[in-house]
Formats: structure tokens, C-alpha cells, sequence
């Protein structure tokens, strides 16, 4: 008997047991299940701090490559401006080369003296101060500095080497630069030109030396001795560092950095792990609670038997608000929806008519009379499609402030008529908000079932009502338009087009046309204006009109403003390299491409000088809209060098003063403005008023539309600056412009 005691007792504790174990299982498992995911967000959050670390020293290297590369071009830029000099006069003497090389130095560059060595001995130096040791010395006899100099005579190309110990004194990257004659039937070497650049001063100016990393420069990409790093120590390449490159035509340079004391100093994980292990216990802690409540559950299990018929209830009151605005109380598009998928029809020769109703007014009145105006106005309108609705019509709301009115009938074209224009005249009649009187009106969309589409799917009716409301709206709002297939090939064109065009984008089919501007005095080339083409692979040249429309509504305006700016960049340094006297180039930049956040970033990347971009803003950009965007845009433009033009002026709708604030160089003024100035006295003192509000201003004024050398005549002696139009020249190509300034250019030569 005590045996079957103690036996009851054990079977009694060891249920107990299990049942207290089965009560706090779900605590056991979500202890686990919190230690583990403890670790995993630890490590992940460890990952994440060394990323975003590393993100920030790699921008802040980029920096620094980017000023290092961009210094250095500048200073490679001031030698062959220098060399060039030299090919004109190669027979020049010290005074000659000083005077030459004193205009050229510029005051904020690294380079610090000048070398010509005609024949590969140095001849002439300047400064001439400091520097007489140089005098005399034979590269192809010197050591240290033969190879490089060869280099550069060999390959004519422009060699950098350094750090380099300097005969006249301490050390400094030489640049050297190959100087070529021609005689007319061949070219013939002359020498070298070396620039001595300040090492000191390059790095400051780089902002090598003002920055918290530890930073290594070699010419190798992995080197293996400390004599390969010029700068930093050799150890730093192997500290895992975020690594950069100055990429030039005449090297590259390998930048390593890592911060100062090694990566994860201030990653905060010990704080992250507390507040990880804080949040676990929050977790576990009410899970433990709902272990002491297991014990209710078949309490609360019968309670909510009793709720039942609440829930019941409940379900068909959400399923009602599923369907149906809460707002204006209509059906919503879920219903609508569901209807056509079900096509209840009342009669079975009926046919379904859909009316697609956009308010056209709307927005202002939200925007004057607050969101509770714009509910009573949605109220009212809800409220007068009911009373055109008949028994078996359905009016609905399906977002924002459109309307769907769905109705049936066996002849629906009439039908569908009429009752598309009884909304329209209910909707236009005024209704009141907060008091005062208002007219919304609306554009309306209308579609049908048409016999031979009975029994298809009838989701396509919403898209064709759709197509149809876009239509009413684009020929004027207030008015109804009828669905048909004209409507649905139209969409699709559009749609291939814009295919189209994201193909043309991807595969450069776009060109760059150009337009040269001319000096109103003189009639010399004063810059050239850039003009989008489309190179399209079936229709051929393809002008702007055809497609600016389809990028804008693409969202890819900024992309073809990116490209054009480049093709134009690259013709800049073509013509360049030609001889040809381009002063400048513009580019027509849109409002999309404006608020892109990295546009200052990339356009500091680019290769032009100051003074010779432009960027040309059409008037009818809203710029008092984009007002505090430009306040921060266009003094950054200006920082680089980009001069600023407003095209069109006179078209567009934004005030004078907005646009002055911006201080533009120049204002063109549209073509709808010149082309009547020949015969219209008015138009010829608009003209004048606008070109003496620029000289006020200090503004050059640009004529577009000069088709006529009367219209040159008269806006010459108007004072306007420059002319652009037919009568001077047509958009060309590159290679029609090349063609174009030839005779210019030889007449000149000959001229000098």
C-alpha cells in the first residue's frame, strides 16, 4: 500500500512537473529564439557600424582624389599652355620665355618654377631667381632624371614623375611635356618642358593635410617596398583600407586610407548590446506572464464562444466598410471591381457603361479651403451622382477625387451620351464651402460594352473610360470624351515610343547638334548653343519636339541632359584640339536634372574651364516653385565655373524679379518675340526695354529667331549682345561645325 502511495505520489509530482514545463514552453523557446537573434543583430550591427565607416572614409577619399586628380590637371593644363607658347615661338630667348611663362603661372596652382630644355638641356628656367642651377643641366646625361625624360620624348606624351630631388634644391613632382615643331611636312622634336610642382603645397591643397585619416600614396597599385610610397607609410596597405585612384592620361596614383587608431572605434556595440539585451527581456518577460495565464484558457475560450455571434456581426460590418468610401458613403473600387468581375447584368441584351469623373478644380480648392473643404466638396459631389443614379446605376468612389458612374442599357451609345453630359452640367454648378461660393467642374471618360465584346472580360472597360478621361482633359477640361480604338492605338504609339526612347538612351542613339551664337557687333563665333537629336534607327533625325514630352513623362530628362552635357563636353575638347575658337559651349538643363542630389558631385568630375559651360534654364521652368532649390544650385554652379542663361525669355510665367535674383550672364529672348520686330514698332521697343533691363543689370542679351539680316541690323542697333538664328547658321553637327569654322579660322590666320 505505501509502494502504490509513493507511486501515485510520483505520477502525481511528474504531471505537475510536465504541466508547469508545457506552461512556460513558449517562454523556454522565446528565450532562445531571443539569444539568438541577440547574436545575429550584434554581429549584423558590428557588419553594419564597419560599413557605414568605411562609406564615410570612402567619400571622404574620393574628396581628396578628386581635388588631388583635379590640381594636378590644372597644373598639367598651365604647362601645355605653356609648350604651346613655346611651338609658336620656338626661337624666343630667358626674356621671352619669362615674360611667357610669368602670364601663364597662375597665382593658385601647385607648379612653382618652369624648365625648357630645347635639345634635352636646360636652357631657360623660370623663375630665373633660385633656380640658375637648373641652366645647363642634359637630361639625357642626368641619372635621376634621364629616364623619365625619355619617357617623355619617346612616347610624346606628358610624363609625371616624383618625388624628385631637384639639382637646384629639395624635392617636387616635375611634369614634362614634349615639344614637337612643324616645318610643314613633318613634326620635329624641339625639347622638353618641365613644371616643378610644389609637393607641400599640392597635398594642403588637396586636402591631404587637413583630414583625420591615415592616408598612403604610391604610383604601384600594390606595393611592395616602402620606397614605392611616396606619402604615408607602406604598413597602411595592408590595414585593410578603403582604396581611390587619380587616374590621368600620364599615370595613375594609388590612394589607401584607414582612420586614425583602426577601423571600429566608435561602433557603440557595447550600448547596442545593452539596449538588445534590454529589448529581449522585454519580449520574454510578458511571454513568462502568459505562461501563469495557460491555466484560463478554457475560461476565455468560452467567453469568446459567447462573443460569436458579435464577431459574426462585426466581420459583415468590416466587409460592408471594404466596399464602400467612408467618407462619402459610395461604393469604393473594390466593388466596383467585384461588379464587373460578377457582371450582374439586369437585362441580358444589356450592355455595361462605365463614365470615368475627375474633378478639375479640386486641388485648388483643397489647397485654399484645407482638407475639410475638400471633404465637403467630395460630400456634395457624391451626393448629385446619387440623384442621377437609377435602380440599377451604381455611383462609386475610387480614390482621391475620382468618380466611377456605372450603369447598363441595350442601346448604350445614346445612353451613354446623355448621361455623361448630365454630370458634366450637374458637376460645373456652383456649391458652397465654408460660406462662399465654388465651381469645381469635372472632365469625364466614357466607355461601353460593345456586342462584340460580350462575355469578355470586362476589366478593359475601366482602361478605355481611363484613355477616354485622359483625352478630355488634354483637349480641355469640363467636357466629356467618348472611348474609341483611335484613343487605344494612340496610348499604344506612346507606349513604343517611350520603349523606344529607353532604348535610345541605353544604346546612345541620341546626338548632339549645335547652333553657333554670334557677337552682334562683329559677327565672330561667341559659343555655341547644344541641341538634343534623335538618331532614330527608322524615322531618322528625330528634333526635340518629338520626344522631350516622352522623357519628362519617363522620368529620364535628367538622363538625356546628362548625356548631352557629355557629348558636348567631348566636342568642347575636340574643337579645342583643332584650334578652333569656340569661347563656350551651353546646355539646356531641365528641372528634373536641377534637384537630382548628386548633380553638383558629378558636374565637379567634369573637364571644362571656368567660363566656357553654360547652363541654359527655360523660362518656363516654375522658378518661384524651385526658388529655394536654386538659392543653393546656382551659387554652386557658379563656384564651378558654369555660367548661368535663361532661354525662351518672355514665354514663360515666371516674374522679372525671380528671375534676376538668380543674376544670369545672359537672357535669350524668344524667337515669337524677334521674328515680328522687322515690321511691328511694338514688338521692336519690347525688345528694347528687355535688352536695356539687361544692360542695367549687367546682363548679355542673346536674340533667337534672327532669320533675316534686317533682324541683324535692327537688333544691332537695338545694342543686343548676340544673335542666333537661321540667317547666321542652322543647328549642325560636330563635324558640320568643324567644317562651318574652317573658313573663319583660315581667313584669320591669314588675316594675323
Amino acid at each position: 500500500m505505501k509502494f502504490r502511495r509513493k507511486q501515485k505520489i510520483l505520477r502525481g509530482f511528474a504531471s505537475s512537473a510536465v504541466s508547469h514545463t508545457s506552461a512556460f514552453a513558449p517562454a523556454i523557446f522565446a528565450t532562445t529564439i531571443a539569444v539568438f537573434v541577440v547574436c545575429v543583430a550584434t554581429n549584423w550591427r558590428l557588419e553594419r557600424s564597419l560599413a557605414d565607416e568605411r562609406s564615410i572614409v570612402a567619400g571622404e577619399l574620393a574628396t581628396i582624389s578628386s581635388r588631388l586628380q583635379t590640381n594636378l590637371n590644372g597644373n598639367v593644363k598651365l604647362l601645355q599652355g605653356l609648350a604651346a607658347g613655346i611651338t609658336v615661338n620656338p626661337a624666343m630667348d630667358q626674356s621671352a620665355f619669362s615674360k611667357l611663362a610669368a602670364e601663364i603661372l597662375q597665382p593658385d596652382s601647385q607648379l612653382r618654377s618652369f624648365a625648357a630644355a630645347p635639345g634635352m638641356v636646360v636652357k631657360w628656367v623660370y623663375p630665373e631667381k633660385g633656380n640658375e642651377k637648373a641652366i645647363g643641366l642634359d637630361y639625357r646625361t642626368n641619372e635621376k632624371q634621364r629616364d623619365s625624360s625619355m619617357l617623355a620624348r619617346n612616347t610624346h606624351n606628358i610624363v609625371l614623375t616624383g618625388p624628385v630631388e631637384l639639382v637646384q634644391g629639395g624635392t617636387a613632382f616635375v611634369v614634362r611635356c614634349p615639344v614637337y615643331i612643324n616645318d610643314r611636312t613633318s613634326q620635329i622634336f624641339w625639347g622638353l618642358v618641365s613644371g616643378i610642382v610644389d609637393i607641400p603645397r599640392l597635398y594642403q591643397d588637396s586636402g591631404l593635410e587637413s583630414t583625420d585619416l591615415e592616408i598612403a600614396v604610391s604610383a604601384v597599385a600594390e606595393p611592395k617596398l616602402a620606397k614605392q610610397v611616396f606619402l604615408g607609410d607602406l604598413e597602411t596597405f595592408s590595414k585593410n583600407p578603403v582604396v581611390a585612384s587619380v587616374d590621368m592620361t600620364y599615370g595613375r596614383w594609388t590612394l589607401v586610407a584607414v582612420p586614425k587608431g583602426g577601423w571600429g572605434q566608435n561602433s557603440g556595440m557595447a550600448t547596442f548590446e545593452l539596449y538588445a539585451c534590454l529589448l529581449s527581456l522585454c519580449v520574454v518577460a510578458p511571454i513568462v506572464w502568459v505562461g501563469f495565464l495557460t491555466k484560463s484558457r478554457q475560461r476565455t475560450i468560452e467567453k469568446l464562444r459567447l462573443h460569436k455571434k458579435k464577431l459574426v456581426r462585426a466581420r459583415q460590418r468590416l466587409e460592408y466598410l471594404s466596399l464602400h468610401d467612408a467618407l462619402t458613403g459610395l461604393p469604393n473600387r473594390r466593388f466596383i471591381d467585384q461588379m464587373i468581375s460578377q457582371s450582374p447584368r439586369p437585362d441580358p441584351e444589356d450592355c455595361l457603361i462605365l463614365i470615368h469623373i475627375d474633378l478639375d478644380r479640386f486641388k485648388e480648392i483643397n489647397d485654399t479651403k484645407g482638407h475639410a473643404g475638400g471633404d465637403t466638396v467630395l460630400q456634395a459631389v457624391a451626393s448629385r451622382l446619387v440623384n442621377l443614379a437609377g435602380p440599377n446605376d451604381v455611383a462609386a468612389r475610387i480614390g482621391g477625387d475620382e468618380f466611377i458612374f456605372a450603369t447598363w442599357s441595350a442601346d448604350p451609345a445614346p445612353k451613354a451620351n446623355e448621361l455623361a453630359q448630365q454630370i458634366v452640367d450637374t458637376l460645373k454648378q456652383p456649391l458652397f464651402v465654408d460660406g462662399s461660393e465654388c465651381v469645381v467642374g469635372a472632365s469625364v471618360g466614357v466607355a461601353w460594352e460593345t456586342e462584340y465584346a460580350r462575355g469578355q472580360d470586362l476589366s478593359q472597360l475601366l482602361l478605355d473610360a481611363d484613355l477616354a478621361l485622359y483625352e478630355a482633359k488634354k483637349v480641355g477640361r469640363g467636357r466629356a470624351a467618348i472611348f474609341t480604338e483611335a484613343l487605344r492605338s494612340a496610348a499604344i504609339g506612346s507606349k513604343e515610343l517611350a520603349d523606344e526612347f529607353n532604348h535610345a538612351l541605353d544604346c546612345d542613339e541620341l546626338v548632339a547638334f549645335f547652333q553657333p551664337q554670334f557677337n552682334a557687333s562683329t559677327l565672330d563665333i561667341a559659343g555655341v548653343e547644344t541641341l538634343a537629336r534623335w538618331d532614330h534607327p527608322r524615322n531618322g533625325l528625330l528634333a526635340p519636339d518629338k520626344f522631350l514630352a516622352v522623357a519628362e513623362n519617363l522620368g529620364r530628362s535628367g538622363d538625356m541632359d546628362r548625356l548631352i552635357l557629355q557629348k558636348a563636353l567631348f566636342e568642347l575638347t575636340r574643337w579645342d584640339s583643332l584650334g578652333m575658337r569656340i569661347p563656350r559651349v551651353s546646355v539646356n538643363i531641365s528641372a528634373r536634372r536641377l534637384v537630382e542630389a548628386n548633380l553638383l558631385a558629378e558636374l565637379s568630375e567634369l573637364p571644362f574651364a571656368k567660363g566656357r559651360l553654360c547652363f541654359e534654364l527655360l523660362e518656363t521652368i516654375s522658378f518661384d516653385d524651385l526658388q529655394p532649390v536654386l538659392n543653393h544650385i546656382v551659387p554652386a554652379l557658379k563656384e564651378l565655373g558654369i555660367e548661368i542663361e535663361i532661354d525662351d525669355f518672355g514665354t514663360g510665367h515666371a516674374s522679372i524679379i525671380s528671375l534676376l535674383r538668380l543674376e544670369p550672364r545672359r537672357l535669350k529672348i524668344d524667337r515669337e518675340i524677334i521674328k515680328p520686330i522687322v515690321a511691328s514698332p511694338s514688338q521692336r521697343r519690347l525688345v528694347s526695354s528687355i535688352i536695356e533691363i539687361g544692360r542695367s543689370q549687367n546682363i548679355d542679351i542673346v536674340a533667337e529667331g534672327v532669320e533675316t539680316m534686317e533682324h541683324v541690323k535692327i537688333l544691332r542697333d537695338l545694342g543686343c549682345h548676340f544673335l542666333q538664328g537661321y540667317a547666321l547658321a542652322r543647328p549642325m553637327s560636330s563635324k558640320q561645325l568643324i567644317e562651318f569654322c574652317r573658313p573663319k579660322d583660315k581667313e584669320l590666320s591669314e588675316v594675323g
